[in-house]
């Protein structure tokens, strides 16, 4: 076992010494702007992004310009959206992942919940693979 040990500790010590100086290792391609100064780069990128843009010091919606990537600010982006009138089960920000369908003009959210046998039985129940959920 302390052969092992020795072992392991030789094997790890020869790891860490290789390499040679650090100012010979191999860098990533980030560009600098400046002595040390690191610029954070998300891309060029044709579609409608927020975040923060060092030309214009803040977060801001934005594209970039082709050949030079020259950011351009641009209006956000539309929500469309996505007004089911079957019970379909994702995200909604105010309900979090529950089943739902839409109803009315405006879009209005009706939430399903899980069958109870002990409540009197609702209107509307839906049967999504083994699991009963109801309009309650």
């Amino acid at each position: 076992m302390k052969f092992l040990n020795a072992l392991s500790a030789a094997l790890l010590v020869a790891g860490l010494g290789y390499g040679g100086p650090a100012a010979a290792m191999p860098t990533s391609d980030m560009p600098q702007a400046g002595p040390g100064l690191l610029v954070q780069v998300r891309g060029c990128h044709g579609d409608p992004q927020r975040h923060f843009v060092p030309q214009f010091g803040r977060t801001e919606w934005h594209v970039h310009r082709r050949p030079d990537c020259r950011p351009v600010r641009v209006r956000p982006p539309i929500q469309v959206r996505d007004c089911h009138r079957d019970v379909r089960r994702h995200f909604l920000p105010r309900y979090g992942n529950v089943p739902h369908r839409h109803i009315g003009p405006n879009c209005r959210v009706r939430v399903y919940s899980r069958f109870d046998p002990h409540r009197p039985r609702p209107p509307s129940c839906i049967q999504i693979g083994p699991i009963r959920y109801c309009e309650y």
